[in-house]
């Protein structure tokens, strides 16, 4: 490919890590930034370049020559102290979400790099808001971010699936709903 592909990322976000993954694996070079490792001002800037390309501002945003592209499909350095807190997190949701009717998504994989990222934003922020949206670093301003998220249960109703796909209905676990359906990021 001899065009220029710029990305616009989350390091906590699953659906960026798989782009990200996509690329490599093809052997496309890319120039990456994860926006929410910026601070201060070149935070600022960089979100209101995102938004020239993509005005909801969704994660990733993918820049093939002059067209963009969204929803294609660091953690911290101690490991393992992570996934205790991943194994933790995951026993204590699965037991207050699963009797509301929210299922882990069968991915054990991808369930625990997302409960990841809630740790890192739990670390960052003081509060768990999701892996995949940009939070502001504002708790007022980012309630509806806070998982689960205000969105979760219209997409689960709709999609089988909340936005990341953390939680999901019974039905997209046993393949009866579509997993493949495309959201429309825009609508939020």
């Amino acid at each position: 490919m001899s065009e220029t592909v710029r990305m616009y990322t989350l390091s906590t976000c699953g659906h960026c890590k798989a782009a990200k993954k996509f690329l490599k694996d093809h052997g496309v070079a890319s120039l990456c930034t994860d926006v929410d490792l910026l601070t201060g001002d070149e935070r600022k800037a960089m979100i209101d370049e995102v938004k020239k390309y993509n005005p909801a501002c969704s994660f990733p945003t993918i820049l093939i020559g002059s067209e963009s592209s969204s929803a294609l499909t660091n953690k911290p350095s101690g490991r393992r102290l992570v996934m205790t807190g991943v194994e933790q997190l995951y026993d204590m949701l699965k037991k207050i979400q699963e009797p509301k009717g929210y299922h882990f998504n069968r991915d054990r994989e991808r369930v625990d790099d997302l409960l990841a990222g809630l740790l890192v934003n739990r670390e960052r922020y003081g509060y768990m808001c999701c892996p995949c949206r940009l939070a502001s670093g504002d708790r007022d301003a980012d309630r509806d971010i806070i998982c689960p998220c205000v969105y979760r249960e219209a997409d689960v109703r709709e999609y089988g699936s909340c936005y990341c796909n953390l939680y999901v209905s019974a039905a997209w676990n046993e393949g009866r709903s579509h997993p493949s359906t495309c959201r429309n990021a825009d609508a939020r």
